[in-house]
């Protein structure tokens, strides 16, 4: 269960099993329907701004002010996407598939360090089986892409300590980190982690070349936004809920309860959700069982050795505790998965070591199992939803699978692509969705009864 652990000479072939798994799971339970949250429509909308204005804005504001919030990698690629011809959400969330698939091939590689070919086998075809994995593999998101460049710099950072060719593994890893923050503000944990362990490895010219590569651009896109009336985590974190302003900001004290309700809400229902599916009294329990013996693992490890993977952790954890409530969702906890995957075998492994190796074998098949079974029916349930989705979409076009709101709501963006005059601006529920349906700037509508409310917004957006 240690690093200095024989590889196997099956290593390759199981990495080549690992990814033909993931793809067969990813490609069954794809679902061809475009997403009708904002966060797709907001990506795709910054890609486009890339390639025809050759500028990182929000082109579906009137003001059409430069964004500032969403890190512009995830955008760049789905712009290269763009560049190469692709102009179906099919097509697009062909990204979030392939680097779905990347990220447990990287799992993989990590795990098999640790815990040799066969243990980085189960662990990684745990997490390519997960229903979070699944479900965000299929939508034009950043969490899969989140997902694969924090598991290569994990893999490549830990591999600078064990290959003669360190400098190659950490130079690699330093752009991974770089990466993973790029695509997602909440890679700041990553980002803390490569420093201190490459201070505790007293590495000086690593972490002094990695703080002034990473640090002096994450300053030039802070500096992008500063003092610009615009969306930014850092001002939202404070909020009590970032969705209703008017309830103020939320005290050092607040975070404490904070931090305690979304605990709760990871173990019981978030954690064991995205990880084999399904609510309820057994699946909480689950939930506790992973993260205690996860807890357990984790604290045996850093005993004997601290890496970059044992600070990630606390600190990744530390943040997602920390968000507003409102923000907790299984696609945050996306990259504990491995990780918790990892300790919690190192846990169980450490308990079992003095029984023989056939109870070993039993009891990681029995624990295995409990992962695999509901999370293979929650994935067989994907599937039929897919193809369900699949068969309504070609009677009813491309939204039919959300019912007549969104259908409805994507037919009144036709019309008025069509109807109104050329720069008319629209109060709708969903800015950036309604842009990329019909070419129309728009801002949301003020949630007031008030007719005057409305009226005063309306004139605001001209």
């Amino acid at each position: 269960m240690n690093a200095s652990r024989p590889r196997y000479p099956n290593r390759w072939v199981c990495l080549l099993l690992v990814l033909f798994v993931s793809s067969v799971m990813v490609v069954a339970a794809f679902n061809p329907a475009p997403h009708n949250g904002g966060d797709n429509a907001a990506y795709v909308t910054l890609a486009f701004s890339l390639v025809e204005h050759g500028s990182y804005t929000d082109l579906y504001d009137p003001g059409q002010g430069p964004h500032t919030k969403y890190p512009p990698v995830f955008p760049g690629l789905l712009a290269m996407m763009l560049m190469l011809g692709a102009r179906t959400w099919i097509a697009l969330k062909t990204v979030s598939g392939v680097f779905t698939i990347a990220a447990v091939g990287f799992t993989y590689l990590w795990a098999e360090r640790r815990l040799g070919a066969v243990g980085g086998l189960a662990l990684s075809i745990m997490l390519a089986i997960s229903p979070a994995v699944i479900y965000y593999s299929h939508w034009v998101l950043s969490d899969p892409i989140f997902l694969c460049f924090t598991m290569a710099a994990l893999w490549a950072l830990e591999g600078a300590e064990q290959d003669d060719a360190s400098a190659w593994w950490l130079a690699g890893g330093v752009l991974a980190v770089a990466l993973a923050y790029f695509t997602r503000s909440a890679g700041i944990p990553l980002v803390f982690a490569l420093f201190v362990w490459l201070a505790l490895r007293r590495r000086w010219w690593p972490l002094a070349f990695s703080s002034m590569a990473i640090g002096t651009s994450a300053l030039l896109w802070w500096m992008r936004g500063f003092g610009k009336a615009t969306s930014q985590y850092t001002s939202e974190f404070w909020m009590v809920d970032p969705y209703q302003p008017a309830l103020g900001e939320v005290g050092f004290s607040g975070l404490f309860s904070r931090a305690v309700n979304n605990l709760w809400a990871y173990v019981s229902v978030h954690g064991p959700g995205g990880a084999i599916g399904g609510s309820g009294t057994l699946f909480t329990a689950f939930g506790i069982g992973l993260v205690g013996l996860a807890a357990l693992g984790w604290a045996q490890s850093v005993r004997t050795d601290i890496r970059p993977t044992e600070l990630f952790l606390p600190l990744y954890a530390g943040l997602i505790l920390l968000w507003p409530e409102v923000w907790s969702g299984d696609r945050f906890i996306l990259p504990l998965f491995p990780l918790l995957f990892l300790f919690a075998g190192i846990a169980l492994g450490k308990t079992v070591i003095r029984a023989s190796r056939v109870t070993r074998t039993a009891v990681f098949a029995v624990v295995i199992s409990l992962v695999l079974l509901p999370a293979g029916k929650s994935w067989a349930t994907s599937v039929e939803q897919a193809s369900a989705c699949q068969q309504i979409m070609n009677s009813r076009g491309p939204w039919g699978c959300y019912g007549p709101g969104v259908s409805e709501f994507a037919e009144a963006a036709a019309w008025m692509q069509s109807s109104l005059p050329r720069g008319s601006s629209v109060m709708t529920r969903k800015p950036r969705l309604f842009y990329v349906m019909s070419g129309l700037t728009s801002r949301t509508f003020p949630f007031d009864d008030d007719p005057g409310a409305q009226l005063a917004e309306a004139d605001l957006v001209g």
